[in-house]
């Protein structure tokens, strides 16, 4: 993945054009080096008024591990600007020795941050501007590049004042108390925001509100300019019947109308919306940077894409062409690992090795549990996919489920290079300064001729956005290091946490869109043990081996290098081996027999504008 990053700060020498970054040098390490041509007075005298600045400079292009650099011509329109906004700085030819000083030098123009982006939303109530905000925050977090969302409506709410009510008429155009109050809001998102870019480790900020006059707009552009990159992402929808959905939906969640029944809150939120769209205007100024999602959510939609440059821009244009693709449409993801392998038994990473005894249990189990979990849309089951590695403990735990699949090499787990099939403990005594490093930076510690999990996060791409704009529902077996990638995602979690998120062996992860962009989630933990106790599976001689471990140690350590239980010398006659069950079984008996219990896992609510 390339990288530009711009770097403005004055040095006299100019450093070798290439040089070798460690694998644990991330992206912070630009900062730390800016190059310079090296000019002397006498050529800066040569050029004179033809405007050779002697603090040019040179910017940084990154491929993996190598920097390399790169010419940095700076246009006149640098994204986040218009025409119109650089009139005032840039005068007439017959004008040109205004700017510039005695010397002869052109003045230089102020510039953005190049390395802030601003995402500002645009759109009436209950369009999606929260939808597409959590959805942006997952995608350019897991990227690794820092995202914050600024919602004004959590604003306006903190600063409401004791029995202020804040009903349609607070948002009534003509109402000079509510226009202050919400302008104060306004003001106070603006001022965090700024704080908040500041920052060394910023990279880019939603700023989520209505937006929906060019007032406004203009307001916000005369307040970034010159500081920041900026575009517009606006969200229309006329189709009535989505409306009418996303109005009950946003009832359902929206703190303004806590308490409130149903049909009072709705009367007073369509009110509300009226009022917007008295003086609503649509972006039609083709000199700003923006794009216009049109009815996107119908399927008949289309996007209007305007001046729209830059890297995380461009991958911001071709995600949301993917995730509105399954919008409307009930379906659920599922993260499974494969059942217990054989490495898994011996403690050892990497490696391809087969089932155990309860890992072949598992795929015996695990179609009757997937099955009772498929949703319906119009009266029918939504369709099934089954993706998995080309490893064989996955294709094995799938191959019982009656679904398509697919295999992804892209789904391999963690490649763990000179340490495949080692086990942690060998690792820490052969290799005791390769234990040491990744003990401190798991997340970006990479196995000797291996992979780290930034490297797995960045092949998982195109796994994530394939997910995004597939409308049927879609089971994923794979393997706890690029599970954890994965559910990273889908979860928001921060990139250090995705390294210790606990995915634990013989269990159904369920993920379920929700209205906001965010997901829901139910695991479901399938007990093999009683399962093969009970149907008199496992040989006496297994029953009294059955060694524990603690599901947290696993993250401590090594993916998939934690056996749950033991169970070497599996007898050959068991059933799971020729992919026999005695019977088949339905998720009734299971969750009757306490084989399967559900686990609803809890998220804080979003706050709607």
């Amino acid at each position: 993945m390339w990288e530009y990053w711009g770097s403005k700060k004055n040095s006299k020498s100019v450093p070798q054009n290439l040089q070798r970054l460690a694998p644990e040098q991330g992206l912070a390490a630009v900062d730390a080096v800016t190059v310079v041509p090296n000019l002397n007075t006498s050529d800066v005298q040569q050029e004179g008024h033809h405007g050779l600045e002697a603090e040019q400079s040179r910017a940084h292009v990154y491929f993996k591990d190598l920097k390399l650099l790169a010419d940095d011509e700076e246009s006149e329109d640098d994204f986040g600007y218009s025409d119109s906004d650089l009139g005032s700085s840039i005068s007439s030819p017959s004008e040109s020795n205004k700017n510039q000083t005695l010397s002869g030098n052109k003045v230089k123009v102020k510039k953005a941050d190049r390395q802030k982006l601003v995402i500002i939303l645009v759109g009436l109530p209950a369009r999606g501007k929260t939808f597409l905000c959590n959805k942006l925050m997952c995608y350019f977090n897991w990227l690794g590049h820092p995202t914050k969302h600024f919602n004004v409506g959590q604003y306006r709410r903190s600063q409401a004042t004791n029995g202020e009510v804040q009903d349609s008429a607070f948002f009534d155009p003509s109402n000079p108390k509510g226009n202050a109050a919400r302008h104060r809001a306004l003001c106070a998102a603006l001022d965090d925001m700024e704080s908040w870019l500041a920052g060394e480790h910023a990279q880019v900020a939603i700023f989520d509100a209505t937006n929906s006059t060019s007032g406004r707009r203009v307001f916000l552009r005369d307040r970034l300019h010159g500081r920041f990159e900026y575009m517009f992402l606006e969200s229309v929808c006329e189709d009535q019947k989505v409306l009418e959905q996303n109005y009950r939906l946003k009832m359902k969640y929206s703190p303004d109308y806590s308490g409130v029944k149903m049909e009072e809150a709705l009367a007073d939120f369509k009110d509300r919306i009226a009022k917007y769209e008295a003086v609503y205007e649509t972006i039609t100024d083709r000199s700003l940077h923006y794009v216009k999602l049109i009815d996107m959510v119908t399927g008949r939609g289309h996007m209007d894409v305007n001046r729209i440059s830059g890297y995380i821009p461009g991958k911001m244009v071709f995600y949301l062409m993917q995730i509105c693709k399954a919008l409307g449409r009930p379906r659920r993801i599922w993260l499974t690992r494969h059942g217990e392998s054989m490495f898994n038994v011996q403690g050892k990473i990497g490696g391809n090795s087969g089932l155990s005894t309860r890992g072949a249990a598992y795929t015996q189990l695990l179609p009757a549990v997937l099955a009772s979990r498929v949703p319906t849309f119009g009266g029918k089951p939504i369709p099934v996919a089954v993706w998995t590695s080309t490893l064989d403990r996955t294709i094995a735990t799938a191959a019982n489920l009656p679904y398509p699949k697919v295999r992804w090499k892209t789904l391999d787990e963690i490649q763990s290079g000179i340490c495949d099939g080692m086990t942690y403990a060998e690792i820490q005594e052969k290799m005791p300064e390769e234990h040491e490093m990744r003990t401190k930076d798991k997340l970006r510690y990479r196995y000797p001729s291996g992979e780290s999990y930034m490297d797995v996060i960045q092949r998982l791409e195109p796994v994530v956005i394939e997910a995004e704009r597939d409308r049927s529902c879609i089971c994923i077996v794979a393997h706890q290091a690029v599970l954890r990638a994965l559910y990273g995602y889908f979860m928001n979690q921060s990139l250090e946490k995705v390294p210790v998120i606990d995915i634990p062996l013989h269990t159904l992860l369920e993920l379920t869109p929700k209205a906001d962009g965010t997901m829901a989630e139910t695991r479901f933990h399938v007990d093999v043990d009683k399962a093969l106790q009970e149907m008199d599976w496992m040989d006496s001689s297994l029953k009294e081996h059955k060694g524990t471990c603690d599901p947290q140690s696993d993250s401590e350590i090594y993916a998939e290098d934690c056996p749950e239980k033991s169970d070497a010398g599996l007898p050959s006659s068991f059933p799971g081996r020729d992919g026999g069950f005695r019977r088949s079984v339905s998720m009734a008996e299971l969750a009757a027999s306490e084989m399967v219990i559900a686990q609803h896992v809890r998220r804080m609510n979003q706050n709607y504008e």
